[in-house]
Parts: C-alpha cells; sequence; structure tokens
C-alpha cells in the first residue's frame, strides 16, 4: 500500500510537467522548389536551428523539410496546439518568401502562381502563420524569407508585389525577426548556411541574453558578415519585462560587457514605459537598482500607487529623461482637434470594404482603449476623434487599420515634434490615402 502511494504521488506531482511543454519551436525549411530555383541552404539551415533551439531548452520542437501548401497548412494547424498555453513559442521559416496585395506571403513548394490571384490558394499568408503562436505567452517568429520574388516579373502590372523581399510588418505582442529590411533581399550564403541562421544559431542558446535583445545582436552580426550588405530588420511589440530563454547563472565568469548592459537598460526603460506599471517599472529597478531612470521608476510606481486609473479622456506619461536637478518644470504637450479624412480607400480584401482604425501612441496607449474597439471609414468620410491626449514629452502616433485576423496594419506614423500649432500630414501607407490634421499646444 506505501509503495502505491508513494507511485500515484509521484505521478500526481509530475506528470502535468511532464505533459505540458513550456518552449515549443517550429523549423521549417523549404528549398526542393519544383516550378522555381531550387535553395540549398534551408536543409542545412533547419539543422543548425534546430540544434540551437534544443541546447536553449526548448522540449518540444519540430523540423519540416520542403513543405508542400497542404503539409504546410498541417504543419501549422498542429503546432498551434501545442504553441496554445506554451511559455515560449518560436516558428523559423527559411524558404521563398514575398510580398504582394500588400501582404507577406511563404511559398510552398509546390506553388506555381502563374498569377498574384493564386497567392490565396497557392501560397501561406504570414499571418496565418501569426497565428500559430498566438497562445503562447511569448511569442517569437523568425522569418529567414527575404530572398528574390521568382514569380512576380510575370504578374499583371497592377499588382503590389516587390521583385524583392518582404514587407515590414507591425504586430501586437510578437517578436518578428526578418532576415532583411523591407524590399532587401537576405544571402543564402556561401559556408552550407545563411549568415542569417549562423547568428540565429549562435545567438539563440546565449545565457544571460534578454529575448528582447536576440533581433539586435543577430543584426549586428549580420552586418558584419555581409560587410554591411544585409540588415535585418526587427518588429518587437512585447514585454518590457526582461525574458530570459536560458536561465539567467547564479554566478557569471566574466561581467557582461557595459554596451550589453546600457543597451538592455534602455530597453527595459522603453518597455516600462510603454506598459506604465507598477511590474513594469519594479522590473527596471530588480534589474538596475541604481540605474539612470532609477529615480523616476520609484516616482511612477509611487504615483500609480496613489492614482487609480482614470477614465478621463486626458491620458498623461512621465518623460522618459535622467533627472536633473536644474530642468525647468515639465512642458505640457496637449494633442487636440485630431481629423483624419479618407482620400483614397483600397479596402479590405480589394472589395471596397471601409477600413477599421484606431490610434496608437508610441508610449503603448491607443484609442479607441479596448483592442477590439474600432472606427469604421470609407472614402469621402472624415473622423473627428473626440478626446485630447497630453503628454509629458513629444510622442508619436500611429494611424492603423484593423485586419480581418486579429491584428492590424500601419498606415502611417506622425511624429508631433514640440513647436506648437496646427498641422496636415498625409499618410499613404497599406495602399490607402489619409489626410490627417491635428493641432498641438505646448504650455
Amino acid at each position: 500500500m506505501r509503495f502505491w502511494l508513494v507511485t500515484l504521488t509521484a505521478l500526481f506531482l509530475f506528470a502535468p510537467y511532464a505533459a505540458e511543454a513550456r518552449k515549443v519551436a517550429l523549423i521549417i525549411g523549404n528549398g526542393d522548389y519544383a516550378n522555381t530555383s531550387r535553395l540549398v541552404n534551408p536543409a542545412n539551415d533547419i539543422k543548425i536551428v534546430a540544434a540551437s533551439a534544443k541546447q536553449a531548452g526548448f522540449d518540444d520542437v519540430t523540423i519540416a523539410a520542403d513543405l508542400a501548401v497542404n503539409d504546410f497548412q498541417k504543419a501549422m494547424r498542429d503546432f498551434r496546439a501545442k504553441a496554445d498555453g506554451a511559455e515560449v513559442a518560436m516558428v523559423y521559416y527559411a524558404g521563398h518568401g514575398i510580398e504582394a496585395q500588400g501582404k507577406n506571403w511563404l511559398i510552398p513548394t509546390d506553388a506555381q502562381l502563374k498569377s498574384d490571384l493564386d497567392l490565396p490558394y497557392e501560397a501561406i499568408n504570414l499571418d496565418r502563420l501569426m497565428e500559430s503562436v498566438s497562445g503562447a505567452q511569448i511569442r517569437m517568429v523568425v522569418l529567414d524569407s527575404c530572398r528574390n520574388n521568382p514569380f512576380g516579373r510575370s504578374w499583371r502590372s497592377a499588382t503590389r508585389a516587390v521583385v524583392n523581399g518582404l514587407a515590414g510588418i507591425e504586430a501586437d505582442d510578437v517578436l518578428v525577426i526578418f532576415a532583411a529590411a523591407p524590399g532587401q533581399t537576405a544571402a543564402d550564403g556561401t559556408s552550407g548556411n545563411s549568415p542569417f541562421a549562423t547568428s540565429l544559431a549562435k545567438r539563440l542558446p546565449q545565457p544571460d541574453m534578454p529575448v528582447q535583445l536576440l533581433g539586435g545582436l543577430i543584426r549586428d552580426d549580420v552586418l558584419q558578415a555581409t560587410g554591411g550588405a544585409q540588415r535585418p530588420f526587427v518588429s518587437a511589440s512585447i514585454t518590457g519585462t526582461p525574458v530570459y530563454l536560458v536561465p539567467r547563472t547564479a554566478t557569471a565568469s566574466t561581467p557582461p560587457a557595459s554596451g550589453d548592459r546600457a543597451a538592455l537598460e534602455n530597453l527595459l526603460w522603453k518597455g516600462a514605459m510603454a506598459e506604465n506599471s507598477v511590474g513594469a517599472f519594479s522590473a527596471y529597478l530588480v534589474e538596475f537598482p541604481s540605474g539612470k531612470f532609477a529615480d523616476q521608476a520609484s516616482d511612477n510606481i509611487n504615483r500609480l500607487l496613489k492614482s487609480p486609473p482614470l477614465a478621463a479622456p486626458i491620458f498623461s506619461m512621465t518623460a522618459a529623461q535622467p533627472p536633473s536637478p536644474a530642468a525647468p518644470s515639465a512642458r505640457r504637450f496637449t494633442l487636440s482637434n485630431i481629423r483624419v479624412e479618407c482620400v483614397k480607400l483600397t479596402g479590405r480584401l480589394g472589395l471596397g470594404l471601409p477600413d477599421q482604425l484606431f490610434l496608437r501612441f508610441n508610449t503603448g496607449q491607443r484609442f479607441p482603449e479596448g483592442k477590439s474597439e474600432i472606427y469604421s471609414i470609407k472614402k469621402g468620410e472624415s473622423w473627428v476623434v473626440p478626446e485630447s491626449f497630453e503628454f509629458d514629452q513629444p510622442v508619436s502616433f500611429q494611424l492603423r487599420e484593423f485586419d480581418d485576423i486579429g491584428g492590424s496594419d500601419n498606415i502611417g506614423t506622425i511624429d508631433i515634434g514640440d513647436a506648437p500649432g496646427t498641422f496636415t500630414k498625409t499618410l499613404d501607407g497599406d495602399a490607402s490615402d489619409y489626410r490627417v490634421t491635428y493641432t498641438l499646444t505646448v504650455g
């Protein structure tokens, strides 16, 4: 009886942890294309990336090579189930990737793509790949796919396809690392692996490295390896609290480089300012108790603890500048009279449907506040924003369009500067044209 009690107790304690993988990865390499140029290195790249993921503590690593469209869809569907509830979910893709119709597409090995109209049927929309990691706490999508478009030259002239590279994106709560900047291509490499995959495999298992710094380190590696010809691009919108894939060592044999610490401090502070929470500012103080923003972090914590969130139309943020005893009284930047006029509208899915808009500030705030709240607009209509916004520093804001799968696209970014007046800016991203007028008051 005692034996069975001990056995059942052990099963009860350890079974949940064995059944639930906390870090999961899907590693895809497409190289053996049937209808376009073959790529030699993806088959090698996925091997070193998968090995580094296992070294970094990923306890479920799925490797998939040369996927046709149906196999690609199945791999994403199966991985989404694994990623649901995971601590970290990462997808790495090496292969052909193109931008067309205002979207990024990953190319299965059986694609023919005689026209850009075939894309939804023969290619994989990047948004769908992003969905496969949506159930995890920390979401990573790594794309070594900014290679030449082998199909677009024969497409109709009206398509938005580009010959080279992928288009940049902005995704909520996802770290996206492109092998090259928007519009550029990524080298396949001459040493058996691409420079990008080589750096990723080197950096992924690096101890004492927050995942928030991963993209910057890879960028530096690839720039050096290619003599500046290839510049990786990072789109990050994740927590400012450091996340370590490899647990931090209790005692380090050598202290971290001062440059890395400075970059980490700035990253943490920007993340804390964007999140504007007690937890985020506390995380900064834990990492940098005597940091250059320590006093401000303490002041912000006290402010947040004393003042509950207000449902008022005026928003206030603390300036992200080191304190100075001789500094004058802080200025107030009030943004008001925002009017958004739709000049040209392509519309979702090319059907002339209205755009669904919202504003997002670089402080982390958005209007309307709820993630499901939007403003619907058609060509010739205007959106008069009924609120004013107040800040302690010059800020920028984006006009963003809500898409059909829960993400959003950036139509354009406006830096308000520090000069008072009424201004009009034209934004023309995502195939639509908008005229934005606003008033800035400085006091």
